[in-house]
């Protein structure tokens, strides 16, 4: 249970870019626990056996670097107190995450979809997690 808790706290993390509404103004950080990431509030989610071992890598590696523009980027909004500042702090964020995502070859629907995925099938998530350099015990 605790692993698949730190999982979803990652799954969040990642997707919370994405996920948020641009004109919310919570805070990068605070998206991860206050706006959980669930198939539902993704869309639909894609069956395992529809995502294919290259789709995979792909949102693995959006998937690092998701979270790695979140931190970053979750820094900036921690350190300003500015709703318009805060405002383009998001824009700017999922404007990289998006990137981030087109850059691997995937639509932000088809990122979704996969970690909508990883949350109900444990294969699907270990190999997201694998390919994004993290493990389940993380």
């Amino acid at each position: 249970m605790e692993q698949h808790t730190r999982f979803m706290s990652r799954l969040a993390l990642a997707a919370g870019l994405i996920a948020v509404p641009l004109a919310s103004g919570t805070a990068l950080a605070q998206t991860a626990t206050t706006h959980p990431v669930t198939p539902q509030a993704m869309g639909r989610s894609m069956p395992a056996a529809n995502v294919s071992r290259t789709t995979l890598a792909k949102a693995g590696k959006a998937m690092r670097q998701v979270m790695a523009i979140n931190q970053s980027y979750g820094a900036k909004m921690s350190a300003t107190t500015d709703p318009a500042a805060k405002a383009q702090i998001i824009a700017a964020a999922k404007q990289k995450a998006v990137a981030a995502i087109s850059a691997q070859g995937l639509t932000v629907s088809q990122y979704n979809q996969v970690l909508a995925s990883a949350q109900s099938n444990p294969a699907v998530r270990q190999q997201l997690l694998s390919t994004a350099g993290a493990t389940a015990n993380n």
